[in-house]
């Protein structure tokens, strides 16, 4: 944990996102040597400021390194948290096999195949994962509602995020 919070306050730089960004300035869509697509994607650089903050989200995120393979940026906001994630080793069909989800919603965000998902664990927490293949593997935005607002939707606002993030990633490989 000590690593973590060390890299969060090495990095917090890193996770300010440039104003361009997110706006199909930044190049994502290349392939790195090793011939992974996501290698060039970084969850705390996908958006613009102007779009988190349109969001009522806080910058700047947080990066978050859940699994080597399972980066993350967590912004905290009003009235959803969002945490973005790039997973390399699942896609929304080998997520969609897993035993944990008490519902998962098949979607598409911009056209890409899609989902909404809400873990057991989160059903009464008001937290929904939204997730998209790009590349090799998926990004996942997870919206966690912030206060008991009961009109707030996490599932929508969450797939309002996951359509802002999609132009800004590679396309499923």
């Amino acid at each position: 944990m000590t690593i973590v919070a060390g890299v969060a306050l090495v990095s917090a730089s890193a996770c300010s996102p440039s104003e361009g960004a997110g706006d199909g300035s930044s190049e994502t869509t290349g392939e790195s040597p090793s011939g992974e697509v996501l290698a060039s994607v970084k969850p705390c650089e996908i958006l613009s400021s102007e779009t988190l903050k349109s969001f009522g989200l806080q910058l700047p995120g947080k990066p978050e390194e859940m699994l080597p393979w399972k980066p993350a940026c967590k912004y905290e906001g009003d009235p959803v948290d969002a945490t973005i994630i790039k997973n390399k080793r699942q896609t929304v069909s080998s997520s969609e096999e897993e035993s944990n989800w008490a519902k998962f919603d098949r979607t598409k965000v911009n056209g890409r195949p899609g989902a909404t998902a809400i873990t057991k664990g989160s059903t009464q927490a008001r937290i929904c994962n939204v997730m998209f293949d790009a590349g090799q593997g998926l990004i996942q935005v997870q919206a966690l509602e912030v206060g008991r607002f009961d009109e707030i939707d996490e599932c929508a606002k969450g797939l309002e995020l996951a359509k802002k993030v999609e132009p800004n990633v590679p396309e499923p490989a």
